[in-house]
């Protein structure tokens, strides 16, 4: 079930799926702890029944001879459904940490299979650097040897500190693009900062050539950008149970606030017309 839910959640790019499934990882990370699901849902059964009692008494009380019909019954059965969600849900969002480190670390290995994301961002990153000009306009560095990745290369020149940081950057930034484009639910709450990930590459491509003369492996480049931008993620992952538990109660009052609208408009109603029958007798 939970390899199901991650898969949904990266190979989806819609925000209300992202939402449904993040919710579901939620309530499973919790029932997968103890007893506390045990808890939570008696308490959201009895604060949900509470609501809808609260809901009838402001009825009453806008027309003590209101009748509850299909109208109340509908708005009733909506309000009771997204409190128990909303119960559900606050007390999941303590297990936040687990529910995104699960989600990135997926999205990371979905990245890495990602065939066509790593030809795209290879051409990309040669490109790239083949735009890079000295001033009498050579490019900065010697493509002898080096194909075009649509003629079959595979490795890009990065000799100078510009083409490797040019290099370095487009991959970057090509894997905190996929993470928005591939998660915009947790993307609109988490930022996908690179953190070392620079510094990281740059050393690293160092120490490959101070060992041997080969060319450097864009591979080793894209998993440690995803590596960094997955351990900033996880960093932020506090942010979702505030931000998240602050959304949840926003809408449950948004959705509370329309249902005893619309049933003390229909009370309301009803003496109008009460009263219409009233005067005409």
């Amino acid at each position: 079930m939970e390899q199901y839910i991650i898969e949904h959640l990266i190979n989806s790019d819609s925000l209300i799926v992202g939402i449904i499934m993040v919710f579901f990882q939620l309530i499973l990370e919790m029932k997968s702890t103890g007893n506390l699901i045990y808890i939570c849902i008696p308490v959201a059964i009895f604060l949900s029944t509470a609501v809808v009692w609260l809901i009838k008494i402001i009825a009453k009380n806008v027309n003590n001879t209101y009748e509850a019909g299909t109208g109340f019954v509908i708005g009733s059965f909506f309000s009771f459904v997204t409190t128990f969600a909303a119960v559900l849900l606050l007390f999941s969002l303590q297990f936040t940490e687990p529910v995104v480190k699960v989600v990135v670390k997926g999205w990371e290995v979905s990245l890495m299979a990602n065939v066509d994301w790593r030809a795209k961002t290879f051409r990309k990153a040669y490109e790239n650097v083949a735009d890079i000009k000295t001033e009498d306009g050579r490019q900065i560095e010697s493509f002898n040897g080096y194909p075009h990745p649509d003629n079959g290369g595979s490795n890009i020149p990065t000799v100078s500190e510009q083409a490797k940081l040019v290099s370095i950057n487009t991959y970057i930034i090509a894997a905190e693009n996929n993470f928005e484009k591939t998660i915009p639910f947790l993307s609109w709450i988490l930022t996908a900062k690179s953190g070392t990930a620079e510094s990281d590459i740059l050393n690293d491509m160092k120490q490959h050539f101070s060992k041997k003369n080969s060319t450097y492996q864009v591979e080793d480049a894209y998993k440690i950008a995803s590596d960094r931008i997955s351990t900033a993620l996880l960093e932020q992952s506090e942010r979702i149970m505030i931000v998240g538990s602050i959304l949840v109660f926003v809408t449950w009052l948004l959705i509370q606030i329309i249902v005893i609208g619309l049933i003390s408009w229909v009370a309301l109603r009803s003496i109008k017309e009460n009263f219409g029958v009233v005067k005409a007798v």
